[in-house]
């Protein structure tokens, strides 16, 4: 199992420099002025902060994609001061797209917390939610997560994100990253364990 899981990452890994190279080209022609790479980048990048959002919006399809096309015009309107020095074009927009779900629910007055307490990351918990994560019970135990947990699974297991890609999204510290990353994974498989186990 444990080889698996260091061919899929470098798999990742490799699929990540690719993709990066990608956007690049593709940021270059749009700061040229070229329209259709733009959409390019919103057809590579649609489904993956559709599906983000629709996570992180209680699964509720209306909102996902009234969000989903609010970030990508924010996105268009923003581009001549995006710095691509200072983040990759995923790690730019998944910003945007935090930044627009945290005023969805500032319209319903809804806060979340973020505790940043380091913590020992010994224990594995990834490979337990990466084996379950097509299971509907997984999905629902996700959805059951606090806010800010909740969001980190996803950036991290469901589109990929890299905690630095993550840091640069919430603003925050790759050790945070990590730290509250662990929270969410050891909640959540605590949640998976306990699955259909008498309450």
């Amino acid at each position: 199992m444990r080889n698996k899981m260091h061919l899929l990452s470098l798999y990742k890994k490799k699929k990540s420099a690719l993709n990066i190279f990608t956007d690049k080209i593709l940021v270059y022609k749009v700061k040229k002025g070229d329209k259709e790479a733009y959409g390019k980048l919103y057809l590579k990048y649609f489904d993956s902060i559709y599906r983000y959002i629709f996570f992180r919006v209680n699964q509720n399809r209306q909102d996902a994609e009234d969000i989903t096309e609010i970030v990508f015009f924010k996105a268009w309107k923003g581009f001549e001061a995006f710095d691509e020095e200072r983040a990759g074009f995923r790690a730019w927009i998944y910003k945007i797209t935090h930044n627009q779900v945290i005023d969805f629910y500032k319209k319903d007055n809804r806060k979340t917390t973020l505790d940043e307490t380091v913590i020992d990351e010994k224990q594995n918990l990834e490979e337990n939610v990466l084996q379950n994560l097509e299971h509907e019970h997984t999905l629902k135990a996700i959805e059951k997560l606090p806010l800010d947990q909740k969001e980190i699974i996803i950036m991290k297991f469901i589109e990929g994100l890299s905690n630095q890609e993550i840091g640069s999204v919430l603003g925050k510290k790759e050790n945070a990253v990590r730290a509250l990353q662990f929270r969410a994974l050891k909640k959540l498989h605590k949640m998976l364990t306990s699955y259909g186990k008498p309450e």
